[in-house]
């Protein structure tokens, strides 16, 4: 559909995340290849809409030994950028809280009252959806879901756990799924996702056009390849060879890399005095403690369980050759990491990936965005001169211009003090809304209820899921488990299945495999380990004797004063006895072990704009229950006091401990399901009647019939087209769909592009 009037820009992206990053790159190639084609035709542009800033390491890495990186974005290319929290002690909480926190002026009265309360540039946004209370302290009431999400350019990347990890086929045959894929193209875009996440984008597209898609050569793959591959971290550093066993995916034969696996109680392999004594778990003894535990513990639970691929830079084993054999001949069980012509960064196993690799060595997508649109601080010039990130920049709502087209209107918050900000717009011929699931839902809903898309679907904001989240700790295990040691993930468990031995009871005797859930090791951050040591049992104690009312705030001051009597005597008595008060971090949690879980929950969360005293979006069930009641959860509870007496024995009562769902929480009014992998709400349909985009991501107009009801040249491209909870961490997922999405709108640019 060609346009009468010049725009700003062919496509405008909100969002920089997996869905913006994906979609962002392959169309900006595109843009340059037709310009080759015709060079006196107007060149087509891509501006990609960010609410954050840029974030990188403050400290010295093997690529950026001078720190040049953040001169780079600052000074040269005039872009806001903040350093990752660097300190690994109860400092870096505290500049967590108070410089990374995201505060906005409607968080309560007194962000509104006073701009130095607020820090609208904050990487971490923690929403509790629900009524704000008085203040903001008192009486506030929670929907029962609690989000935390990214704001930065890199999106979800920038505080996700790295993990790449494709559902079970039967999740994604669900009859709510309206995609035409079949297995073999649908395994082809999970395969292109590892690559474009492992490698760059660019790299794997470059890799299916020559056909190298699963890649499996032993060398690097087609330039530019970012990032070195996607790695499995399990030992206690690079370049020790790990000894696991390599099987195949039960659930995704598709899958090229396999599952690996802690390999229990192997053979002492050549000991060097033969009258020695046989060391059984000699091979094994220098991987990490958590990943060991949790994969013996794992064993005796389930049949599907291994080592999770992770997008991190990892070093191979000193005696490998890149992934082959001494004879050339490629080989699985070495790691898929490749080093690039020059030393790149790798993990050093400090447990940060939540709260920012200083190594640098995670595949955050700010690499690539950077790369394509900016350059590198080596003189390496941008990818593209036709994409543009603006970041600082907060949508609000779209509007679909008359004669065709769209205007994108946002808030341009200032570098040097963002609670300031000015009120702009922009022009597009296309626009792609990758905003995350919260963001994505919220600029629909405004967009609808303003007019300004008066054509969107009834179902915008139906069908929202948590992913059947569920965070928990346990304490006193039995073994050391070092959960501020490593990558934060090591490991995942699947259970209920459609694969026997999976759970209890096998989902073979439940075809839909409505309960499947994965549990995942969680490692914890130095800087928060204090935090979660004193903080656990303190909860556990409240809730032992029951939280309620002002029981809650005598108990915590009683905690307080304990604490404070304690140093005082204990820095007295430390010359002779080291005091509890001077442990480190890891100390104070080693004997603790932390999970995530994820599991098939109902999907049918509905949100909603919130009106004054509430937050933003609002989001409630149908049937009025609890997000917390949904079975999964039930069954992953289950699952957990399993794995419990795997980890403590003795026969206690210790079990699994969720702190967002105690009597404590509740007393506090901020009793919820913590998800940091929310769902839907603009999910996928065949028609404008069950949802707000196609399976290709085209959204519904519902003025509109025949072949195209849609808005012409509107995309959605992010976790909220999921039609149903995955039960795995989304990223891949989110990846491949959006690849393909952005095939599509490739496919079909002449309809739309002059």
């Amino acid at each position: 559909m060609a346009q009468t009037q010049k725009r700003d820009h062919t496509v405008v992206i909100i969002g920089t995340g997996f869905g913006g990053t994906m979609t962002a790159i392959p169309l900006a190639q595109k843009f340059t290849d037709r310009n080759k084609e015709k060079p006196a035709a107007p060149i087509e542009t891509v501006l990609m809409l960010e609410r954050g800033t840029w974030w990188t390491t403050p400290v010295s890495t093997v690529q950026d030994k001078e720190i040049q990186t953040a001169d780079f974005l600052r000074a040269e290319k005039k872009q806001p950028v903040q350093y990752w929290s660097s300190q690994n002690y109860f400092r870096g909480f505290l500049d967590i809280f108070s410089r990374c926190y995201r505060r906005t002026s409607n968080e309560n009265v007194f962000t509104k009252l006073f701009k130095s309360l607020r820090n609208e540039d904050g990487l971490y946004d923690f929403t509790m959806m629900g009524t704000r209370g008085f203040l903001g302290l008192f009486g506030r009431k929670s929907d029962g879901v609690t989000v935390l999400r990214a704001s930065g350019v890199g999106g979800g990347s920038l505080v996700y756990s790295n993990i790449t990890i494709q559902p079970p086929d039967f999740v994604l045959d669900d009859k709510r799924w309206p995609t035409s894929w079949k297995k073999d193209e649908r395994d082809g875009y999970y395969n292109l996702a590892r690559h474009a996440i492992g490698f760059s984008v660019l790299s794997a597209l470059k890799a299916r056009g020559s056909h190298q898609i699963p890649f499996t050569g032993t060398k690097m793959p087609p330039d530019p390849a970012i990032n070195a591959g996607l790695s499995n971290i399990v030992a206690r550093t690079a370049r020790l060879k790990p000894h696991w066993d390599v099987v195949a995916d039960p659930n995704n034969a598709g899958n090229p890399r396999g599952i690996k696996r802690y390999h229990a109680n192997p053979a002492a392999p050549n000991p060097p005095d033969p009258n020695a004594p046989s060391f059984p778990d000699r091979a094994n003894a220098l991987w990490l403690y958590r990943a060991r535990v949790f994969q013996t513990a794992s064993k005796e639970l389930t049949s599907d369980y291994g080592a999770v691929g992770l997008a991190i830079n990892d070093l191979p084993p000193e005696d490998s050759m890149l992934g082959v054999d001494p004879n050339g001949v490629p080989n699985d069980n070495l790691p898929h990491n490749y080093p690039l012509e020059k030393s790149v960064n790798y993990c050093e196993r400090q447990g940060r990936c939540n709260v920012g690799c200083l190594p640098g060595a995670r595949h955050t997508l700010n690499k690539q965005l950077m790369a394509a649109a900016l350059g590198k601080f080596d003189k390496t010039p941008a990818t593209f001169k036709n994409l543009y990130i603006e970041a600082l920049c907060e949508v609000e709502v779209i509007r679909a211009l008359s004669e065709g087209g769209y205007e994108v209107q946002y808030l341009k918050r200032h570098h040097d003090d963002p609670s300031s900000f000015d009120r702009v717009s922009v022009t597009a011929n296309m626009v792609i809304v990758s905003a995350g699931c919260l963001g994505t839902n919220e600029i629909m809903l405004r967009s609808k209820e303003l007019g300004t898309l008066p054509g969107l679907s009834d179902q915008v904001g139906v069908g929202f899921s948590t992913n059947g989240d569920y965070l928990a700790f346990l304490e006193k295990t039995a073994q050391r488990a070092s959960i501020v040691r490593g990558p934060v993930t090591t490991s995942f468990a699947h259970f209920q299945t459609d694969q026997a031995g999976t759970g209890p009871e096998s989902a073979r005797d439940n075809p839909n495999s409505a309960l499947f859930h994965t549990v995942e090791d969680q490692g914890i951050p130095p800087a928060l380990a204090s935090i979660v040591g004193e903080g656990l049992p303190l909860i556990q104690r409240l809730v032992d004797k029951g939280a309620g009312g002002g029981f809650l705030i005598r108990a915590i001051l009683r905690f307080v004063k304990k604490r404070a009597l304690q140093l005082i005597g204990e820095i007295w008595r430390n010359n002779r006895e080291r005091a509890d008060f001077f442990k480190s971090e890891e100390e104070r949690v080693s004997n603790m072990f932390a999970v995530i879980c994820m599991g098939r929950d109902s999907a049918d969360g509905v949100l909603r704009l919130g009106k004054r005293g509430e937050t933003t979006l609002r989001v409630s069930k149908p049937d009025g229950k609890n997000f917390w009641d949904d079975p999964v959860i039930k069954e992953i509870i289950k699952s957990l006091k399993r794995l419990a007496t795997k980890l403590r024995p003795d026969g206690t009562s210790f079990e699994f401990l969720n702190p967002f769902l105690t009597e404590t929480a509740k007393a506090a009014g901020a009793q919820s399901v913590a998800s940091a992998h929310p769902l839907g709400g603009c999910r996928m349909a065949k028609s404008v009647a069950d949802g707000v985009v196609d399976q290709f991501g085209r959204v519904f107009d519902k003025t509109k019939t025949g072949a195209r009801p849609f808005y012409e040249g509107l995309y959605i491209a992010d976790a909220s087209i999921i039609p149903t909870a995955l039960g795995v961490n989304p990223s891949l997922t989110i990846s491949a769909l959006s690849l393909r999405i952005v095939d599509k709108i490739i496919e079909e640019l002449p309809q739309y592009v002059p």
